[in-house]
């Protein structure tokens, strides 16, 4: 993993720390909304390890507006 792109790299440490202890969706619609989830707390609750802030603050901060 250490060769991998430094956003890809956090994506998939976020993707394991959320999901480690989900049970596995049942059908579509609960995978739906567990990936819905999911993006909702990467982008907008877990702070990034190397900047200390969320996807959005970061977006928010480039371009001035919130990216919702």
């Amino acid at each position: 993993m250490e060769n991998l792109n430094p956003a890809i790299r956090e994506y998939k440490l976020a993707f394991e720390e959320y999901f480690k202890d989900k049970p596995k969706p049942k059908n579509e619609k609960e995978s739906k909304k567990q990936m819905d989830e999911f993006m909702h707390w990467y982008n907008n609750i877990r702070k990034q390890s190397d900047t200390g802030k969320t996807p959005n603050e970061m977006y928010k901060e480039a371009y001035g507006k919130s990216s919702k």
